[in-house]
């Protein structure tokens, strides 16, 4: 079987065209079988109004019938383009994620506390050096500060049940 140059030439250009995939696709072949569908039956009402019209229960039908199958090929392109928007908006508005709200009762870094013994018991105090240096934050009540030296250099401490009184949770000692 022999073909022509042109023909020839066109397959050879048409094989280098680029090809749509995935949705797009699956939407373009959608829409052709919808249109070809649409054009058959337009064409069949045509031909069926170009006989003479007869008053003929099966010439009745046979329109009814056509319109029917008319009405159904639109219901079917209108949900089939109601769907595409719907992937297209899912596409373009992600998932919300989730953000962790932060706490009421910052939790003071147990790593910091320091056991002090004395002669009317233990306390369990926290450098403020320590607690930046472990990236704790937050706003540490004034009125709780003491000065003290620690390892020899100036401080201030706080004691675990005044920074549970001003809100924090305090874990305790790292003994």
């Amino acid at each position: 079987m022999k073909r022509s140059e042109t023909l020839a030439e066109t397959m050879v250009i048409t094989r280098n065209l680029p090809r749509p995939t995935g949705q797009d696709s699956r939407s373009i072949s959608r829409r052709l079988v919808a249109v070809v569908a649409a054009a058959a039956t337009a064409l069949g009402l045509l031909a069926s109004t170009a006989i003479p019209a007869r008053a003929d229960n099966d010439d009745l039908a046979k329109a009814l019938a056509a319109l029917a199958i008319v009405g159904i090929i639109a219901h079917e392109t209108k949900k089939s383009r109601e769907r595409e928007r719907a992937r297209a908006q899912q596409h373009h508005n992600p998932p919300p994620q989730y953000h962790p709200q932060p706490t009421r009762q910052p939790r003071v870094p147990s790593v910091c506390a320091i056991e002090i013994s004395g002669n009317s018991g233990t306390a369990i105090v926290y450098g403020e050096r320590c607690l930046r240096d472990e990236g704790f934050n937050f706003r540490l009540p004034q009125y709780c500060a003491r000065t003290a030296r620690i390892y020899g250099q100036s401080d201030r401490i706080y004691s675990d049940q005044c920074l549970r009184d001003a809100g924090f949770r305090v874990a305790g000692s790292r003994y």
